[in-house]
């Protein structure tokens, strides 16, 4: 179908084949099941759910396939919307759109298939934090790929974990920015939309959007895999969304836990409350925190192999009440090893300077409560 009228081709297969490869991309085809069989599920999406599948005339599993019954879909140009973006993207870290086909019941997005998991998965089945380096990778990649959505004029409008694919088996570790059910292009769309704990604040507050509302959301995502927490936090949807409308929060206790300056540094920019204020794309880019690395084999001293963070911390308390120079840094620096390729401590046991005589010792909130609970527990006795 094209410009809403069914053409007829009569050939040979080959060139019927080569034709429709051709303009397939550009036009609405109509017979599914002739050209695929689909596979295993992969997902549930509000409206959606995405199939594995292969071509018949194939057997590898090269593309997911999209599957939209008519009866979930409140607005047409929504979903037109979402596919006149596709076709135009044209980005190693974006999905590939193949094609797409409509029945009278049904639609399918047919699009490349993409290796890796969700960042939302990763961060909660692994027990290890992502490595600081990875970090960088992924956010780097991720800045790269709004940077080249702001020259199209394309604005995202739901960048969370659940829509960023990190594959790290590959030599070189791939990112990818994936559904576009939400996006727009600049200028066209104001709908209030996005995910409850990532939505930027002038969406929430003046119904306005921009290039610059991809950042500040992408910023939420750089805080969830530093601190393994979300920015804003809540029981339910409801909750969160409403601490997401107040936009309340303290980047200062980053420094509790050890996260670099640098990192600090530019989270705070990506979260300015001002979007105007808010770090452009190539200006995060090229920011000092990326030129950044941490080198483990530096410090045998210090090794990080099978340490916990406490174990850290007991090993480093004799310096801490005078220590030199070098080993200040060389505390800073075991701390951020040790943060960032092991298993983060408990949200109530990080780590704390508490004041006693003769200097300073860490201690954490856990040890705190414990210490507060003994009072009462005497005082009541």
């Amino acid at each position: 179908m094209f410009n809403s009228k069914i053409k007829w081709f009569h050939a040979k297969p080959k060139t019927i084949e080569m034709l429709r490869n051709a303009i397939k991309k550009h036009i609405t085809s109509t017979d599914f099941q002739i050209f695929y069989n689909i596979g295993s599920h992969i997902s549930k999406g509000q409206n959606s759910y995405c199939y594995e599948f292969i071509q018949n005339n194939d057997d590898k599993l090269n593309y997911v396939v999209k599957l939209i019954k008519r009866e979930q879909i409140g607005d047409l140009n929504q979903l037109y919307n979402e596919l006149n973006i596709l076709k135009i993207l044209n980005h190693p870290g974006l999905p590939k759109f193949i094609e797409f086909f409509k029945t009278n019941n049904t639609y399918y997005i047919v699009m490349e298939r993409i290796e890796g998991q969700k960042l939302s998965r990763l961060n909660s089945t692994t027990k290890q934090q992502l490595s600081l380096i990875q970090i960088q990778q992924i956010i780097i990649e991720c800045l790269k790929i709004l940077q080249y959505l702001a020259q199209i004029q394309v604005i995202h409008r739901d960048i969370q974990p659940d829509n960023i694919i990190y594959d790290q088996k590959l030599q070189n570790a791939s990112v990818k920015l994936i559904d576009f059910a939400k996006a727009t292009i600049i200028g066209t769309d104001q709908k209030i939309l996005g995910t409850p704990g990532f939505i930027a604040p002038e969406i929430l507050k003046e119904n306005k959007c921009s290039t610059d509302s991809d950042m500040f959301s992408l910023g939420c995502v750089f805080y969830k895999l530093l601190v393994k927490q979300d920015l804003f936090q809540g029981v339910n949807r409801e909750e969160i969304m409403k601490e997401n409308q107040k936009c309340l929060f303290n980047l200062k206790n980053l420094q509790l836990i050890r996260i670099p300056q640098s990192a600090q540094h530019l989270l705070s920019q990506m979260l300015s409350l001002d979007p105007k204020q808010r770090i452009k794309p190539n200006e995060a880019i090229n920011h000092h925190f990326f030129k950044e690395s941490i080198d483990i084999s530096s410090s045998p001293k210090f090794s990080t192999r099978n340490l916990s963070l406490s174990k850290s911390i007991r090993n480093l308390e004799a310096i801490l009440t005078s220590p030199t120079q070098n080993q200040q840094n060389l505390l800073d620096q075991q701390i951020l090893i040790d943060y960032f390729q092991n298993e983060l401590p408990p949200i109530n046991q990080v780590p704390v300077m508490k004041q006693v005589k003769g200097g300073y010792r860490f201690t954490n909130s856990t040890d705190t409560n414990t210490q507060k609970k003994l009072k009462t527990e005497n005082k009541l006795n």
